[in-house]
Formats: structure tokens, C-alpha cells, sequence
């Protein structure tokens, strides 16, 4: 039990949420159907990030020593070679399932594979490079978001836009992720530093600095959500979406007021909750309905289940070396 509790904490279960809601909103932004190809696309999404999760345990052993030190407990549970039979055998199960859907989901599995192998491997490390390492991190709703805009209903069917919504929202999708990826950063600033990583929060003078830049950019990003509904064709009713922005910027007021690891964890941590009510915000404007609304509560309960039980591998419990050391 001790492996398989510490192979779930690797995975992260509150870090699933964002790609299958993601994925529902380009189903959605297309007017398709709720149909076993959005079950099997929902499976896949959640696959792709737990797939990452376990990849990114076994090679971030150098910056989690000193980010979540704890986690280096769990990967020695859980062992090693389990976790990358977890990564290969989700990116099999992922590749089944895209060939039960569609061509255009088979092409994006590609992509899942380069993303997931790529973006901490040793050799490529493109997580330690500022701005390609924020775009891949982006691509974890962008590419959700972009298989459930391109369902079909054949599997070579590609539908067809009547408007400029699907892309403008695609591109506000990557923007506002961009956005969360320099904030997520910010509490590894220590960690990223040691170990030689140019993530953009990296590249400031100070962690407090960097937590001024995600500031910036999340709010910017959520403020410019009501806008985009004013000035483009996305529908009016969206607008109420906007009101986002007051939850993110106070939260990211607490980033910058933060000073030890476990608060600024603690504003990751609130993030997420930021993220996925956001999702579903958008998931039931786009169609409201009594199984949009169980999407979105759903995935806000499976967050206060991982945050009530722990079961996470950046649980305070985790960062105890952390603050400790910080208090030496």
C-alpha cells in the first residue's frame, strides 16, 4: 500500500483536472455531441498529464532536493522503473484510444509523446529553457483544447468553423497557461536556480521579483478574458467568466507577500482552484447544462479530496526539509 500511495502522490490527481476540461471546452466551443469519443478524449487527457507527472518525478530528482525534498521519499517508494512503465503504458492506452477516435487525435498523440518525453528529459530539458519551456507547459490545455475542437464525426472528419471563435480562444487558452507557468515556477525558484534551469522566474534577480512578474501576467491575462468577449465574436453570456480575475489577483497578491516555501506552495495550491473554476465557468457558459455543471463540480471535489487527504506530492508534509533548512 505504502507504493501504491506514494505512485499517486508522484501522479498528483488535482494536476489531471485542467486537460480533460480543457478538452470539453473545444468540444463544446464546436457544438459537438457529448459521445463516447469525448469519454475516450476525457481518459486520454487525464492519462497525459499523469503520464508527465511520473516522467518528471524520475528526472527532477536534482531540483526536487530542494523544492519538495519529500518527494525524493516517494520516488524511492514507488521505485524508479514503475513510475516509466506508468509513462510508456499510459502513452500506449493514449494511443489506442486516439486510433478509436480520429486521425487528427492520433497526429496530437504525436505531439503528447515529444511533450511528455521532452519537456524534463535530460537530454532535451526544454522545461529549463524560458520560453519554449512555458509554451509546452501551455500546451497542457492548449492541445486538449485543440483535440476536442477537432472532433468530428468521422474519423477523418474535420469540422468546420462558422466563426473565428475555436482560434480565438485556442490562442487565449496558450496565453492564460503561459501565464500559470511562470507563477508555478515561482516557488521552485531555489531549486530551478541550483540546478541550472533559465525558467523565466529564474531569470530574475530575486524570487520575490519573480513574484511580481507572475503577478503581473496572471492578472493581465484574466483581465483581458471580458475583454476579448466585448471585442470579438465569443458569446456575450461569457462575460460573467471575467470575474475571475478578482480571486486570481488576490491570490497572486499572496505570492507577493510570500516569503517561505510553504506560502508560496499554498498559492499554487489556490491556483489550481482558480484554474479549474475557471474551466468550468467556461465549460458551462459555453453550454449550460446539468452535465456541464457535474463536470465542473466534479473536478472541484476531486481537488478538496487530494487537499484533504494529502494525497499529493507537494503536501506541506513534503516541504518539511524545505523550511526547516529556510529556518537554519
Amino acid at each position: 500500500m505504502a507504493r501504491v500511495t506514494a505512485v499517486v502522490e508522484l501522479v498528483r490527481p488535482r494536476t489531471l483536472l485542467v486537460g480533460p476540461l480543457s478538452f470539453c471546452v473545444g468540444v463544446y466551443v464546436v457544438d459537438h455531441r457529448f459521445d463516447l469519443a469525448v469519454v475516450l478524449g476525457i481518459v486520454i487527457n487525464v492519462l497525459a498529464p499523469l503520464a508527465a507527472n511520473a516522467r518528471n518525478a524520475v528526472t527532477d530528482l536534482v531540483e526536487d532536493g530542494k523544492n519538495v525534498p519529500g518527494r525524493l521519499k516517494l520516488v524511492e517508494t514507488a521505485g524508479e522503473a514503475l513510475l516509466q512503465r506508468i509513462v510508456f503504458v499510459s502513452l500506449g492506452i493514449m494511443l489506442l484510444l486516439s486510433l478509436m477516435i480520429s486521425l487528427a487525435l492520433t497526429l496530437l498523440w504525436v505531439l503528447s509523446v515529444l511533450l511528455v518525453l521532452g519537456y524534463s528529459s535530460p537530454r532535451f530539458r526544454l522545461k529549463g529553457r524560458p520560453i519554449i519551456g512555458m509554451a509546452v507547459f501551455s500546451m497542457a490545455v492548449t492541445e486538449p483544447y485543440i483535440g476536442g475542437a477537432l472532433l468530428g464525426n468521422s474519423w477523418w472528419e474535420i469540422p468546420r468553423y462558422d466563426s473565428s471563435v475555436p482560434l480565438v480562444l485556442g490562442v487565449f487558452l496558450f496565453c492564460w497557461y503561459f501565464a500559470k507557468g511562470i507563477m508555478k515556477n515561482v516557488p521552485d525558484y531555489a531549486g530551478d536556480k541550483a540546478a541550472g534551469l533559465r525558467t523565466i522566474p529564474v531569470l530574475m534577480p530575486s524570487q520575490h521579483s519573480a513574484a511580481w512578474v507572475a503577478a503581473g501576467a496572471t492578472t493581465l491575462v484574466y483581465a483581458a478574458f471580458p475583454v476579448l468577449v466585448l471585442t470579438t465574436a465569443i458569446p456575450d453570456r461569457l462575460a460573467y467568466v471575467g470575474l475571475m480575475v478578482l480571486p486570481a489577483a488576490g491570490n497572486m497578491m499572496s505570492m507577493v507577500r510570500a516569503r517561505t516555501p510553504v506560502e508560496y506552495n499554498r498559492v499554487g495550491q489556490r491556483d489550481m482552484y482558480v484554474s479549474v473554476v475557471f474551466l468550468g465557468l467556461l465549460l458551462f457558459g459555453l453550454r449550460p447544462s446539468v452535465g456541464s455543471a457535474v463536470i465542473g463540480l466534479f473536478a472541484v471535489a476531486v481537488l478538496v479530496w487530494s487537499d484533504v487527504s494529502g494525497t499529493d506530492s507537494r503536501a506541506r508534509h513534503h516541504l518539511a526539509r524545505v523550511e526547516s533548512a529556510m529556518s537554519e
